[in-house]
């Protein structure tokens, strides 16, 4: 009996996203509106500010849109791990919801991040000439730039998937932009592709209306969401059964004190206060030293009353 082969990954890619592609489309366009309207915001702005200001704007914009992301982020991750009936407009309000002001920080950090990345390549490259001291800062410069677009691969998706403190999100994520350097790659070449694809339509377009045409819907429909549903397919899986795992074992860490915890009470209710003398103790937080042990006065005597309360009701 012939045995069916097995899909390979990027196959079982390429068959989720077609299969949900009305619903990346529609993800997409309701990403597009807010970006359209920052967009037309940074393009009337512009023509008044110039310089540093400018850059500023751009800084700013970019923060604002990228909370809007987060429905992205959701629904993406939903079709690419294989959930097709996931009602998107719904999906989309909710990862905007539950998320807004985490993305609203992570807009700020990446669009710092862009800037001074951008700023320092430029300057490192024009120096090259000047000093081969210069060729190993611009190659830092691009590590750390490819360091911070790996944890930005796992940094959202771990955002709407699980309910972590930023600590642990960006700790986490920094964790497995190392170990997960495979699927964070496969993640770069998938996003190239897509990358690579729109572009060389526009670059075919000679006619300057088809041209604008073609980048608008492209950006409308298609660019932002079908990015992220390739990086969420890629890092998505190992991610979470990577926490998942760890939360599963600080369950049982925290579920081996709990019983720890009520077996020690439970021994020590068992314990005999029968030879107490109450009326010598006082309700304060003063220590005595009781069989062995140094115990406050207080506690020592809600046990012993506790205990004889329940031989007179025996």
């Amino acid at each position: 009996m012939e045995q069916t082969r097995k899909k390979m990954k990027f196959e079982t890619l390429i068959e989720r996203y077609f299969s949900n592609f009305h619903r990346v489309m529609l993800t997409n366009l309701l990403f597009f509106v807010p970006l359209a309207v920052v967009a037309g915001v940074y393009y009337l702005l512009h023509t008044f500010l110039q310089g540093t200001l400018l850059t500023f704007l751009a800084f700013a914009l970019v923060a604002l849109v990228f909370p809007f992301y987060s429905g992205v982020v959701l629904v993406c991750r939903n079709l690419a791990r294989g959930d097709s009936d996931t009602k998107v407009v719904s999906t989309f309000l909710k990862g905007i919801r539950e998320n807004f002001s985490k993305f609203l920080l992570y807009g700020v950090f990446l669009a710092f991040v862009a800037v001074f990345s951008y700023f320092s390549i430029s300057i490192y490259s024009k120096l090259l000439s000047s000093s081969w001291v210069f060729y190993a800062l611009l190659i830092i410069c691009i590590l750390i730039a490819l360091e911070i677009l790996f944890m930005f691969f796992n940094i959202p998706v771990m955002t709407v998937t699980f309910d972590l403190s930023l600590k642990n999100i960006f700790r986490n994520s920094f964790l497995m932009s190392f170990g997960e350097i495979k699927n964070n790659f496969f993640a770069l070449i998938s996003l190239f592709v897509v990358l690579a694809i729109s572009f060389t339509l526009i670059a075919f377009c000679t006619n300057a209306v088809l041209l604008i045409i073609i980048t608008v819907l492209l950006f409308a429909l298609v660019v932002p969401a079908s990015c992220q549903f390739v990086v969420s397919f890629y890092v998505y899986d190992d991610m979470y059964a990577s926490i998942a795992s760890k939360d599963e074992k600080s369950r049982e860490i925290d579920e081996a004190i709990a019983i720890a915890k009520e077996k020690k009470n439970a021994e020590s209710l068992k314990e005999d206060y029968s030879d107490v003398d109450i009326n010598s103790l006082k309700d304060t937080d003063e220590y005595i030293f009781y069989k062995g042990k140094m115990i406050k006065q207080s506690v020592l005597l809600k046990l012993a009353l506790k205990q004889r309360q329940e031989e007179n009701k025996e």
